[in-house]
C-alpha cells in the first residue's frame, strides 16, 4: 500500500466515527528542479550501489593458528618492552625536571634569604671586630713603662765613668689621621664585594 492509501484509509475512519467529512486537499506535484548533470550522478549512484557481500571465513589449519599465536605472543612481548623502555625515559626526563624546578626553587630561596646571611655575617663581623679592640686595648694596658734605676751615689760615680752619649731622641712619625667611621650604608657596601 502506498502512502496515500494509508492515509486514506484512516482519515475514512476517523470519519466514520465522527461522521463528519474532512476534505485534504491534495497536494500538488512539485516541480521538480532542474538538476545538472552533476547532481543527478550521485543519485544514481546510491541506487545503483550493491550490497555488501559477507565474506566466508577463512579456514585455517592448526599449524596456521599456532604460528599466529606465537607471532601475537612475539608481538605482544616488543610492544610490552617498547611500553617499558618509554616509560622508564619519561620518568628519567620527569626526575630531570624535578631537579631544574628543585634548582630554581633553592636559587630563588637563597636570593631571598641572602639579606639575612648579610645581616648575620655583618652581626659576626662586628663581634670580631669588638674582640680585637678589646685585644689591642688589653695590650696597651700591659705595656707598663719601663722603670729607670734609681740612681744612688755609689752608682753614679761608676756611671759617669762609662757613660755614654745620651740616645739620639727618634721622632715617631707623625699618627695617621682618624677616619671617619663608616655607616652602616657603607660597611654594606664594602662587604657587598666580598
Amino acid at each position: 500500500m502506498s502512502e496515500e492509501e494509508i492515509k486514506n484509509e484512516i482519515f475514512e475512519k476517523i470519519d466514520e466515527k465522527a461522521d463528519v467529512k474532512v476534505e485534504i486537499p491534495e497536494e500538488a506535484p512539485e516541480p521538480e528542479p532542474a538538476l545538472s548533470p552533476i547532481a543527478e550522478e550521485p543519485e544514481k549512484k546510491i541506487k545503483e550501489s550493491k550490497p555488501k557481500k559477507e565474506r566466508k571465513k577463512r579456514v585455517m589449519t592448526e599449524e596456521q593458528k599456532e604460528k599466529l599465536r606465537a607471532q601475537l605472543a612475539i608481538g605482544r612481548a616488543t610492544s610490552l618492552a617498547k611500553r617499558r623502555k618509554k616509560a622508564q625515559l619519561k620518568k628519567i626526563e620527569k626526575e630531570e625536571k624535578c631537579k631544574a624546578d628543585d634548582e630554581k626553587i633553592y636559587k630563588a630561596l637563597k636570593e631571598k634569604l641572602k639579606p639575612d646571611e648579610l645581616k648575620s655575617e655583618n652581626e659576626s663581623l662586628k663581634k670580631q671586630l669588638e674582640e680585637l679592640k678589646l685585644e689591642l686595648s688589653s695590650k696597651k694596658e700591659r705595656k707598663v713603662p719601663v722603670e729607670k734605676k734609681v740612681k744612688t751615689a755609689a752608682t753614679v760615680d761608676s756611671d759617669d765613668e762609662v757613660s755614654a752619649p745620651p740616645p739620639k731622641k727618634v721622632h715617631a712619625p707623625p699618627a695617621p689621621p682618624k677616619k671617619k667611621e663608616l655607616t652602616a650604608k657603607q660597611k654594606m657596601k664594602m662587604l657587598r664585594g666580598l
